[in-house]
């Protein structure tokens, strides 16, 4: 496959220098964007040829599922009668309800079946999904729920895609972020600091952010005449990254300080919150004024940046894969530098962690710094803020396009007729009249429009609205559990 942005997959690919990963997790990507994600992972190959991550690909819409390249159809989870979610979440979460679905247990024994034979030796799971959606967004809610059943064996991490201008598709990734953020809050409670978390981490990319990012590339001299995804692309950086995070502690060492692949393993496992990664190429001649420019660059700007909140970050780590000949890595200010740059987010007195300083053969530098258990970043806010704009001007427009027509004129006219060539001659012209069950602007009385409009909020009130209504009570039993456990 195309390792699409990442120059640094390509040497490693070419050179046969994959041998093995840090964490050995399974992917299960949801939903379209879900989808398109697990693909791109599921194209990674050790020196061997054999699979790095083994994965599945669900959807409600089994067209979407056509043009996986890297997925065979035996991986690809389709369930019968389904055409879709039509960005309507609670689809998802109502059809693995046995509360509200008969067959909801045969679906969920359906799922189990293929994960089980599919995920049998790794040791977390990661689930894309694009917030905004129905299937991908359904499904990080029932993801939730499914945790507090004890339906996983092993640690999840959510790689979370969120929403562009859409206005259904902003509402429904609010209420994801606010159901997850909820879920972690308990999870905060029922777990101890240094426990592997059910919900390891959650790790968020922002398409408005990229989607102005490659626009402002095709800008560029150089693109202004390539044709540019923004989706392939961003999609191609996000995930390339995510693998060389998790690869590269476990293929190149150091002899000066080591970032093991348990550092790595307990960065995605023990922070049970927010997680981002940042990437910068610095390119030779080596300075410290580079060096911290690439850093912040990389941790405000790049393809993982949601305006998190940074300072209330629990864990930091990182490594700069360097040349083996630029002893500037190693030097004392070069070291101090980094600390202060990550200091400056958040000082590393107050978080745990490790920056090592792995070696490899080409002649420039690459930066990974992590900052993981943190806070839901500002963008959280700033999408409700613009859902209530986009909100108010459609309101507004409305109410600038409505017509203040006099039209008593035509009323006067309509009620003064009665004229009706159908209605049988009778001694009493006119007969009884006409009835009230019409709604329409010729009916003589508004009553039966104002009943039924009365009736239709009765039943809006007496429905609720079931998209994670059960998320309340089930942890509960198992905070009962944990803190029995302690006593």
């Amino acid at each position: 496959m195309s390792l699409m942005n990442s120059k640094e997959l390509e040497f490693m690919t070419s050179n046969g220098l994959i041998q093995d990963v840090s964490l050995r997790f399974g992917v299960i990507g949801a939903g379209q964007k879900g989808n398109k994600d697990a693909d791109i992972f599921a194209g990674y190959r050790f020196a061997d040829g054999t699979q790095c991550y083994p994965t599945l690909a669900i959807n409600f819409a089994q067209a979407d599922m056509i043009h996986l390249k890297n997925i065979p159809e035996k991986d690809r989870i389709h369930f019968d009668g389904m055409k879709g979610a039509a960005r309507t979440p609670s689809l998802v979460v109502e059809l693995f309800d046995p509360t509200l679905n008969p067959k909801a247990n045969e679906l969920r024994s359906q799922l189990a079946a293929a994960m089980e034979k599919k995920f049998a030796n790794v040791e977390h799971l990661i689930i894309s999904l694009g917030a905004g959606g129905g299937v991908g967004t359904g499904w990080g809610s029932l993801t939730l729920n499914l945790i507090k059943e004890g339906f996983f064996p092993v640690p999840i991490t959510l790689l979370i895609s969120l929403p562009i201008d859409d206005p259904d598709e902003i509402a429904n990734a609010l209420l994801l972020l606010k159901e997850i953020h909820d879920f972690l809050k308990i999870q905060e409670e029922l777990f101890e600091y240094s426990d592997t978390k059910p919900l390891a981490s959650v790790i968020l990319t922002d398409n408005k952010k990229i989607y102005h990012d490659f626009e402002l590339k095709k800008g560029s001299r150089t693109l202004q005449h390539t044709n540019l995804s923004w989706k392939d692309e961003g999609n191609n950086a996000v995930i390339s990254t995510i693998h060389e995070a998790n690869l590269i502690p476990a293929n190149f060492g150091s002899d000066n300080v080591t970032y093991d692949p348990s550092d790595f393993i307990k960065l995605m496992q023990l922070s049970g919150k927010l997680l981002t990664i940042a990437k910068a190429r610095l390119e030779p001649d080596f300075t410290i004024e580079k060096l911290e420019a690439k850093m912040r660059s990389s941790i405000e700007k790049g393809y993982f940046a949601c305006g998190h909140q940074y300072q209330t970050a629990t864990m930091y780590g990182g490594f700069i894969l360097r040349p083996s000949n630029a002893d500037f890595f190693k030097d004392v200010i070069t070291e101090r530098t980094i600390k202060k740059v990550i200091s400056d987010y958040n000082p590393i007195t107050q978080m745990r962690g490790k920056f090592g300083d792995p070696i490899w053969n080409e002649n420039y530098a690459v930066i990974y710094t992590f900052f993981a258990g943190m806070g839901m970043p500002s963008r959280f806010a700033e999408l409700a803020t613009e859902l209530q704009q986009i909100k108010e001007k459609q309101e507004q427009v409305q109410q600038e396009s409505e017509l203040d027509v006099d039209v008593s004129a035509a009323i006067k006219n309509v009620k003064q007729s009665t004229f009706n060539p159908y209605q049988p001659k009778t001694n009493k012209f006119g007969g009884g009249g006409f009835g009230g069950g019409f709604q329409s602007v010729f009916s003589r009385s508004q009553s039966a429009v104002t009943k039924d409009d009365e009736n239709q909020k009765e039943k809006k009130e007496e429905q609720p609205n079931r998209f994670g209504q059960r998320s309340g009570n089930r942890f509960d039993a198992l905070r009962k559990i944990r803190l029995h456990e302690n006593q």
